[in-house]
């Protein structure tokens, strides 16, 4: 490692590092430069440090890229816990649409994103795709916990928290196109809640607004039995075929669930060149099934995975996402060997990353890319022994055993503690809007332990 000065540098010493999903190899590291926002060196021969650099010890930890979380509506944990073990469609029209219409204004938007940010930065994760209401409003609370995000305005044709009259989509979405801030934590994007509540019309209107700002669309996709019942009694097709014979996949594109899909819709996903986002908690938790991810990664689908959002999973742990995804698939197949701990790690950082647009910035650790970080403790009893990192990362492995995360080479968790936001401050919030629905919804909130 050369002499120089450098006081904006930051020197990662010792440990494991993974720097490559892709090959999932882990090597002994030496030491790993961040200089500014950007990787310069990575697991080089131990010297002495950068005059002025700040160095980190990693003995005993994993050094890896910091984890994707593809899919999530953040700001719905502040409705976590309400109205759980129930399917989809009544989840939805009976509690979460109209608790939504009454209290997701701008600051709900605000403060859920917040807390589910925290939640998300302190398991690991640096990099989310978000789809909600208000989202300027995401926008800021990523940028304050430090996040990279992907922000992507919520589409209905149905009334919505910020569009409440019908067809009045498009002036919101163009609105929160010119008001979105744009720059090296955030990305805007347009998110199409479902075909059966967006007509074909609005899908191609969002595509062409999305395509000609150069950002992604997302979508629901064939995420319950009901859906593809509804759709084929509307349209005569499947959500996938009714989607492709409008010119709407393809790489920018992102097809969330794809839980209920034929053979012909997944080789239509695959020959589009579709991304598919892999929910496997919420999936199982509102009873919508299992997606066939084994058979769509063997076609060449990129897919990644994500936690939905915190209200339908009920956390954002994509550690414990890919153990879930992981068994999930060996279920089903009843086939040990489908979904292995290599292919869930590359799911949870290149492949995010490619899904989102991004994998020529993040997803693996190499000089150039943004230093997006996760660095976890090995230390603790249920990571010992350590035969395999990459198998204990999936299968044994936390999100609070993440001790360190680094985003755009800014420190933003400190051996365990959320460093850009004032927790308790968060906390007592968050408090007092959950008093003020539970009050609503008839629910008692038990007094706080002294």
């Amino acid at each position: 490692m050369p002499a120089h000065t450098d006081d904006s540098a930051t020197v990662l010493k010792h440990g494991l590092i993974l720097p490559d999903p892709e090959t999932g190899q882990v090597f002994a590291h030496g030491a790993t430069v961040i200089t500014g926002d950007r990787l310069a060196e990575v697991n080089v021969q131990e010297q002495s440090a950068p005059h002025g650099a700040r160095v980190l010890d990693c003995r005993g930890c994993l050094i890896m890229p910091g984890l994707v979380n593809a899919h999530t509506h953040a700001a719905m944990s502040l409705l976590r816990g309400i109205a759980d073990d129930l399917p989809l469609d009544r989840w939805l029209n009976e509690y979460m649409f109209p608790a939504e219409s009454r209290h997701a204004n701008e600051e709900f938007v605000r403060l859920g994103t917040m807390l589910s940010a925290a939640e998300m930065a302190l398991a690991g994760i640096t990099t989310f795709a978000d789809g909600y209401f208000h989202m300027e409003q995401a926008a800021d609370a990523a940028r304050q916990v430090g996040l990279r995000a992907v922000i992507a305005q919520g589409i209905l044709d149905v009334p919505a928290p910020d569009a409440p009259e019908p067809g009045t989509w498009k002036r919101r979405a163009e609105s929160f196109l010119d008001l979105c801030p744009r720059d090296s934590l955030v990305t805007p994007g347009l998110f199409c809640h479902s075909a059966y509540l967006c007509a074909p019309q609005t899908l191609k209107a969002a595509r062409e607004l999305a395509s000609r700002h150069g950002l992604r669309l997302f979508c629901h996709v064939a995420e319950t039995e009901w859906e593809v019942r509804e759709i084929r009694i509307r349209y005569g097709c499947t959500p996938v075929e009714l989607l492709a014979s409008h010119g709407l996949l393809g790489p920018d594109f992102v097809a969330v669930h794809c839980v209920h899909l034929s053979e012909a819709d997944q080789d239509v996903l695959a020959r589009t060149g579709t991304p598919v986002v892999h929910c496997p908690e919420s999936n199982m938790k509102l009873a919508s099934g299992a997606a066939p991810v084994w058979n769509l990664i063997r076609r060449g689908v990129t897919v990644a995975i994500g936690t939905d959002g915190p209200a339908s999973n009920n956390n954002l742990d994509l550690i414990e996402e890919m153990r879930t995804a992981a068994l999930m698939a060996k279920l089903v197949t009843r086939d040990p060997e489908a979904l292995d701990a290599r292919t869930l790690l590359r799911m949870a950082t290149t492949n995010g990353a490619r899904a989102l647009g991004m994998d020529h910035r993040i997803g693996s650790l190499e000089p150039g890319k943004l230093a997006d970080i996760t660095i976890l403790d090995l230390s603790k009893p249920h990571l010992l022994p350590l035969y395999d990192p990459v198998s204990h990362l999936v299968y044994s492995a936390r999100g609070s055993d993440v001790r360190d995360v680094f985003v755009g080479g800014r420190q933003i968790v400190q051996s365990g503690k959320l460093v850009t936001v004032d927790q308790e401050a968060l906390a007592e919030q968050v408090g007092k809007v959950a008093a003020e629905i539970g009050r609503e919804l008839g629910v008692r909130f038990p007094q706080r332990v002294a």
